[in-house]
């Protein structure tokens, strides 16, 4: 028995499994270090690469690599298979100073002064973001200097984010640690304009309040496909309020100006809290608890905390009435289909890093009567998040999750999750590019399947993220369609007859 009462299956029981609470997860494991208990990793969610492309999102800009080529070339890759295609700024320039071993001993100082000279005569971009490697850093290169000496004959504006990847392995501290040099980019504000919000959190989403060129019906720059800022900036206006800044986004302006923002509000909290407490810190601008509003309740208190600050409460209360009215018919037919089910949700098939999302949509899903089991997340990931922890913990949402001795890039059996007895009827909700398919196993055919991971998601008229009360309707819709597909048929999908043992074997 763990200690939850629940029953486990032999083989996840001798795999050293065991159902908990979060925060006895989070209690068991130690700091976020390389131990016995609970290996770690390194290299698979480098620094290096989570920095440069939460810069990617920004315009007119050019990111310097000051290390080896094959760094460079591994953040290139990266972006172009994982990251442009499914969000919004298709292409980021990435010139790398090439360190070689000649450089390791004699220091790339003068190599890197030269490159950012080179690149602002040859770009001539508005901003240029230095990012250094685990090479230079090891070496000691000196790249706030180098930035110093290169600004002095340079039209851009040149900035530094560390970035080596042997600094901080947890993908959670990488995360929390680059987010707070944006607030190093932005200036103390002259102003303070009255009823505008900034969005902090929003990694991977090109957004700014203009229409795409030439597209009078679309609204936003992802058209008919909608990401969560677009959602998020609909609630704000709906409130009468007005959206200032959407960060991380936009030109080296347009972040600068942020701090003129009255509040900020959260998207993402692994991103968004460390960038909020920072600019409060800096800049005395106050922020709003609550974050990422997956499901009814938490979208009603992420507008409902907001109009209260801003003094927007009659506003709220008639915005958020007009809102379920057309979203609770399809939320009590999503109830009835799933009251009772076990949602299975997945926190990164491959990553073993996403805990803020599916804690989210593990919080919405209660809501439906669902009793939530999350797997798949590592240990020392979720110390590493302890932001997004201590937001949830706050909240009072502590469901049960999977907690062992995961190994390195080595997703859990969810077979073996399924075989535990007593436990009833699963929905399963991924979050990965690489979802666990078998045919007559992991089949939607035999098991509902709801695809959350936002790379193969996408709803019209809806965030792919599930945010707000639009991305509740679509969430509440797939679920719908899920559950009645996989009692309405038996035989396997095309999918996992081709793929069944493609992506891991059983």
């Amino acid at each position: 028995m763990s200690s939850t009462g629940l029953n486990k299956s032999n083989k996840l029981q001798k795999q050293g499994f065991e159902w908990v609470k979060v925060s006895e997860m989070f209690e068991k494991t130690p700091e976020t270090d390389f131990n016995c208990a609970y290996p770690g990793y390194s290299g698979l969610w480098c620094r290096l690469i989570m920095a440069v492309t939460s810069y990617a999102m920004t315009k007119n800009s050019v990111a310097v690599i000051h290390g080896p080529a094959n760094c460079a070339w591994a953040v290139r890759n990266f972006c172009q298979t994982n990251y442009s295609l499914y969000y919004g700024n298709p292409f980021l320039h990435m010139p790398v100073t090439c360190i070689d071993q000649n450089d390791v001993i004699s220091g790339g100082t003068d190599k890197l002064v030269t490159v950012l000279k080179q690149v602002d005569k040859d770009y001539k971009p508005g901003h240029i973001c230095v990012f250094d490697t685990c090479s230079t850093a090891l070496i000691g290169d000196d790249v706030e200097t180098a930035v110093n000496m290169a600004q002095k004959s340079c039209n851009a504006r040149i900035d530094y984010i560390p970035s080596a990847g042997f600094t901080t392995p947890p993908l959670g501290k990488s995360i929390e640690q680059t987010a707070l040099r944006y607030a190093e980019i932005m200036d103390s504000p002259t102003k303070t304009i009255e009823n505008s919000v900034n969005i902090l959190g929003q990694y991977k989403e090109q957004q700014d309040s203009s229409p795409m060129p030439g597209k009078k019906k679309c609204k936003n720059r992802r058209g008919k496909y909608p990401d969560d800022a677009s959602e998020l900036v609909r609630l704000v206006e709906g409130i009468g309020l007005n959206i200032h800044r959407i960060l991380i986004s936009g030109t080296h302006d347009y972040i600068k100006t942020a701090p003129q923002a009255k509040v900020n509000v959260i998207s993402c909290p692994t991103w968004g809290f460390p960038l909020a407490e920072r600019m409060r810190e800096k800049f005395s601008i106050p922020y709003i608890n609550q974050s990422i509003p997956i499901g009814v309740e938490p979208t009603k208190k992420w507008v409902t905390e907001l109009a209260k600050f801003t003094g927007r409460e009659l506003e709220a209360k008639d915005f958020i009435q007009r809102e379920l009215e057309e979203l609770m018919p399809v939320f009590e037919r999503a109830k009835n289909l799933v009251n009772g089910k076990i949602a299975l949700i997945e926190c990164g098939r491959n990553s073993q890093t996403a805990f803020a999302r599916p804690m989210a949509l593990a919080r919405a899903l209660e809501e439906l009567g669902m009793s939530v089991r999350l797997f798949g997340l590592h240990p020392l990931e979720l110390r590493a998040k302890a932001m997004d922890f201590e937001y949830f913990m706050r909240e009072g949402f502590d469901p049960l999750i999977l907690n062992g001795n995961y190994a390195y890039q080595q997703p859990v059996n969810i077979a073996h999750i399924m075989e535990d007895p007593g436990q009833g009827e699963y929905v399963y909700f991924t979050q990965d590019i690489f979802p666990a398919v078998r045919s007559g196993i992991l089949d939607p055919a035999n098991v509902a399947r709801v695809e959350t991971g936002v790379h193969l998601r996408r709803v019209i008229d809806a965030p792919g993220r599930g945010v707000g009360f639009r991305g509740a309707r679509a969430l509440y819709h797939s679920i719908i369609e899920a559950v009645m597909f996989s009692e309405k048929t038996t035989k396997p999908t095309l999918y996992t007859r081709v793929h069944g043992n493609f992506y891991e074997s059983f």
